[in-house]
């Protein structure tokens, strides 16, 4: 089965209420530092999740990836960094589309023991799924114009404004050395808190078939304004390789693109509970799997992006001939992943 074409489970009705999550952070004693700021700030970075040889692998492994499309991509050869001798992707960087969830360097990033150990911390449950979830591998364009939408800001969060409770805690697994010019996480800090209040207050701007029902919803500068005048500030991540940045999802938030000559590889991975995805969604994953295609940041929501580019994308006829990877996951992964049961 190849998914043409993103497919949209509707995650959310306005009249059904959500599965309520509680972090375990609020109720238990001695609670690492680091969940205590996701709790309380919305936002966290555990250093040395995994370790920087380790991250060093996987940087490596991304870059043969790029290579091995033959599109004309040397990691070597700067004067090959452009947008039409990379594989297709949007936004600069972000890769949700060409089997990258199923890669085997990806899926044994997604099972590093210290990495699931954090969201077992989390959510107190060693029972969880995760994300069939993509990349973030940014490397500045010298070619690009600067009206390229790919460089405007683009806050968003990645839960339905019909959601007002906690519905996942989103991660990035940071892969290079990450400063303040080297695009990256831009958190806006304190908008977790008001999540409720911004969408009463923007009632008026819903549209006439209401907000988004599929976990994603833009803001506009005028949200953002408002945002900022009740106390919430933007925060520029700066991890280190190996690093692990969580977020609330009610949290807004994009991905910059850098303004230095510094690549950006960072993996999107979020685990939640088995038991707060429904066997519908379930068998959707498996249909993914089955597929190879990627899906939405929340391992609940099944948005299923097209494993191949648009049509008439000059990659196309290159990127459908290539074969479809299957990779060997541990008993673990394949857990994690949905294919074999608790």
């Amino acid at each position: 089965m190849v998914v043409q074409s993103q497919t949209l489970v509707e995650a959310v009705s306005p009249t059904k209420p959500a599965p309520r999550l509680e972090l375990v952070g609020g109720d238990t004693e001695n609670v690492p530092q680091w969940m205590e700021e996701l709790r309380t700030v919305g936002w966290t970075v555990i250093p040395n999740t995994i370790s920087e040889e380790r991250a060093a692998e996987y940087v490596d492994h991304a870059y043969t990836w790029l290579e091995s499309w033959g599109f004309g991509f040397d990691r070597n050869d700067p004067s090959t960094h452009t947008t039409a001798q990379l594989p297709f992707h949007i936004r600069g960087g972000l890769y949700n589309r060409l089997s990258i969830a199923h890669q085997q360097w990806v899926w044994d990033l997604k099972s590093e023991p210290s990495l699931v150990e954090k969201f077992e911390q989390i959510w107190g449950t060693k029972e969880l799924l995760v994300s069939y979830d993509g990349l973030n591998m940014s490397i500045p364009d010298k070619t690009r114009e600067a009206s390229d939408p790919a460089l405007k800001p683009w806050p968003h969060v990645d839960q339905s404004p019909y959601r007002h409770n906690l519905q996942c805690v989103q991660g990035i697994l940071n892969l290079l050395p990450n400063g303040p010019e080297d695009g990256g996480l831009m958190v806006l800090q304190g908008s977790n808190a008001l999540y409720t209040e911004l969408w009463q207050h923007f009632d008026h701007k819903k549209p006439a078939e209401g907000w988004n029902k599929w976990e994603m919803q833009p803001l506009d500068d005028e949200m953002v304004d408002w945002l900022i005048s009740k106390g919430c500030k933007w925060v520029k991540v700066c991890p280190n390789p190996g690093d692990l940045m969580l977020w609330d999802s009610r949290a807004v938030h994009y991905g910059a693109l850098p303004s230095s000559t510094v690549h950006r590889f960072a993996a999107y991975v979020c685990y939640k509970p088995a038991s707060h995805v429904s066997e519908e969604a379930k068998q959707q994953r498996k249909g993914a799997w089955e597929s190879k295609s990627n899906t939405a940041h929340d391992p609940a929501v099944i948005r299923i992006m097209p494993r191949l580019p648009p049509p008439e994308h000059p990659q196309y006829e290159k990127v459908k001939a290539r074969p479809v990877p299957e990779p060997k996951l541990s008993a673990r992964a394949r857990q994690l992943a949905g294919l074999d049961e608790y």
